[in-house]
């Protein structure tokens, strides 16, 4: 099965003057979206449409969340995919396609946060107070649920323990065929190590969660703007991010491909 993988495209900076791919080039069987596409719920119109007669999985990021409410956010997103034939939004969501010969592919998708343990327990409450007071995410995004309050950190960590107790129960039922995970932050430290280092927020960009990788084929994740691309055991883990404009009007992530495809092997 071929996919097309994509992730941190920000419409939202680049509209109309968004790199392009060509369909007729890569030919995939199906499209993988793995957040931070644009705010809100707009990217759900032009996935529908740009994909028209692909499926597609959507798993939203961070900044879906800019300018909003996250809980109301995750309701529209749910009611315009939900809307549209071929896109499937993946909020603790699975999806099964099978191709024409009968192979089957499970889809495993959620944002999956991060629990700020990616550099050690003992780091955990100075990781989070960093994150609050550095990154948009604690300014720009609120909570209707919790009196129309900005995000905090307490949050997505509380968020990221729930997808994972999903994660983790999903990946234990036995599914005769390949399984795809999709998540916007990473993995493991090896999606982050090169880009952060061992400073700053690198705990918001990705929590270690290697043994659960290690039951799936392949994890497509996004949120930071480089690609990756390498193997924890059996399972395949890669990013392909466009990221922000840049004043050159090229992308953040100059290896960004918008005709990157996985052709993801039959079992």
């Amino acid at each position: 099965m071929r996919l097309l993988i994509l992730s941190d495209l920000h419409h939202e900076l680049w509209r109309d003057e968004a790199p392009q791919g060509d369909l007729a080039l890569s030919c995939p069987d199906a499209v993988i979206l793995a957040g931070d596409i644009d705010t809100g719920a707009r990217a759900v119109a032009w996935a529908a449409s740009a994909f028209a007669g692909l499926p597609v999985l959507y798993v939203h990021g961070n900044h879906e969340g800019y300018g909003h409410h996250l809980d109301k956010v995750r309701q529209e997103l749910h009611a315009a995919c939900a809307s549209t034939q071929n896109v499937h939004f993946l909020d603790c969501g699975t999806h099964v396609i099978t191709d024409q010969a009968g192979h089957a592919v499970r889809f495993l998708g959620a944002t999956l946060w991060t629990d700020f343990r990616l550099l050690g327990d003992d780091t955990r409450q100075a990781a989070m107070r960093d994150a609050e007071a550095v990154m948009n995410d604690y300014k720009r995004i609120r909570l209707a649920n919790m009196g129309f309050r900005k995000l905090r950190a307490a949050d997505t960590a509380m968020f990221h323990a729930q997808q994972k107790a999903w994660l983790t129960r999903e990946l234990a039922q036995p599914f005769d065929g390949s399984t795809v995970v999709i998540s916007h932050m990473a993995p493991s430290l090896l999606s982050v190590d090169d880009a952060y280092g061992s400073e700053g927020c690198s705990p918001a960009y990705a929590s270690r969660l290697d043994e659960l990788a290690a039951r799936a084929n392949l994890w497509v994740h996004g949120h930071i703007h480089a690609s990756r691309d390498y193997r924890i055991d059996q399972c395949r883990v890669v990013a392909n991010p466009c990221g922000y404009k840049t004043r050159s009007g090229a992308p953040q992530n100059p290896a960004f491909d918008p005709n990157f495809i996985i052709d993801l092997p039959a079992r």
